[in-house]
């Protein structure tokens, strides 16, 4: 198979999609795929991209927008003629109007949270949870943001979620049931690590995440104050100064790292005891996976995708959103339990060899982009 992969990421880039393409692409091609090329953005265009193993094309993503989108769109489909499909995991819009209307190409995308909701959050033009924004009254420039993403998702052959609480809110963006995929994300088996080869815990909680409204933050900061305990913060955000002011107002014992490297994550999550997860939303929390291969227990909100990543008091802790006493008492639980946090950790690398192993992922990845191109390659 010929394959095409978007994505508007992609490293030195942080974020998901940056961790998970090159992974993805060279695993395809490892089983034999071509990977024609990957197409992003990138902030620079000089890059020497020859360990990847294949051909990386990067547009200059601080590029005049409309000259950027006019010219993604023609990369797109300039190697999109050489494609037997094409997976988009991000640039979307762009990729289905050079994929399903310049020129017709099998199309998956990979669709991991509403982006429109996310832009509303962000500049904070919406309070509304997720699922109440799906069928809320907006103002008419975000209902017409909100009906062109239902638009352009519903055009593609196929569209691949990470959790089935995803699946169902595409399901509402008007996309036939049948071309909906969950497959779960994952962490390579040969990343997870042995807990017993775990040094002694610098701090006693630790977050990872993007330094937005949803994660919850505050309230962590808060109780690690109120309890005396250390945190540290890995990520960054439109958030953060709001946040440090706040831990030096409660004079709490908090570090933030800000941005650090995809490869140094593993090693700042097993700098804790404890790792946390308190979002009101989450798709299908991958970070959760890496702290269960790290080798360390984890606390979480029941939100969204997440409760799929976790079995309460098997390889991990569950707690209602939003709910602070019911955090302050499962981190005073937890930190307290040395026993208890081992045999999360334990469950975690056993849930991690099963339900979300590396090469489930790649296989059924591989599945639903063999099963959109089959047409065209016997049309030909």
């Amino acid at each position: 198979m010929n394959l095409l992969i978007v994505t508007g990421i992609f490293p030195p880039d942080h974020g998901g999609p940056a961790s998970y393409v090159p992974r993805m692409a060279s695993a395809l091609a490892d089983r034999g795929h071509n990977i024609v090329a990957v197409v992003t953005l990138s902030d620079r265009l000089r890059h020497n991209d020859s360990a990847f193993g294949f051909n990386v094309v990067r547009l200059l993503r601080g590029e005049f927008r409309p000259m950027r989108w006019v010219r993604t769109v023609l990369t797109i489909r300039k190697y999109a003629v050489q494609a037997d499909a094409v997976y988009l995991n991000g640039l979307v819009m762009e990729g289905v109007v050079a994929t399903r209307f310049l020129r017709h190409t099998p199309t998956a995308v990979k669709v991991v949270g509403d982006l429109i909701w996310e832009k509303a959050r962000n500049v904070n033009a919406t309070s509304l949870d997720i699922d109440a924004f799906q069928i809320a009254s907006l103002p008419i420039g975000w209902r017409f943001l909100r009906r062109l993403q239902k638009l352009y998702t519903a055009c593609v052959d196929a569209v691949i979620v990470p959790s089935n609480y995803l699946a169902r809110i595409v399901s509402g963006w008007s996309v036939n049931a049948h071309r909906i995929h969950t497959v779960y994300n994952a962490v390579d088996s040969a990343e997870a690590t042995n807990s017993e080869t775990r040094g002694a815990a610098a701090w006693d909680i630790v977050v990872v995440a993007r330094l937005v409204p949803w994660k919850g933050l505050v309230a962590v900061i808060k109780a690690a104050a109120a309890m005396r305990k250390s945190l540290k913060i890995v990520g960054d955000g439109p958030m953060r100064g709001e946040l440090e002011a706040l831990a030096q107002e409660l004079n709490a014992d908090v570090t933030f790292t800000g941005h650090v490297r995809q490869s140094q994550v593993r090693q700042e999550i097993r700098s804790a005891r404890l790792f946390v997860l308190n979002s009101s939303y989450e798709g299908l929390p991958h970070i959760v996976l890496e702290a269960k291969s790290a080798g360390i227990p984890v606390l979480a909100t029941k939100v969204g995708g997440t409760p799929e990543t976790i079995d309460h008091g098997v390889n991990g802790w569950l707690i209602e959103a939003g709910d602070d006493a019911a955090l302050q008492n499962a981190l005073g639980r937890l930190l307290s339990d040395a026993s208890l946090r081992e045999s999360l950790v334990v469950g975690g690398f056993e849930q991690m060899k099963t339900r979300f192993s590396f090469q489930a992922m790649v296989d059924a990845t591989e599945h639903i982009l063999q099963g959109i191109a089959k047409p065209r390659r016997e049309a030909a």
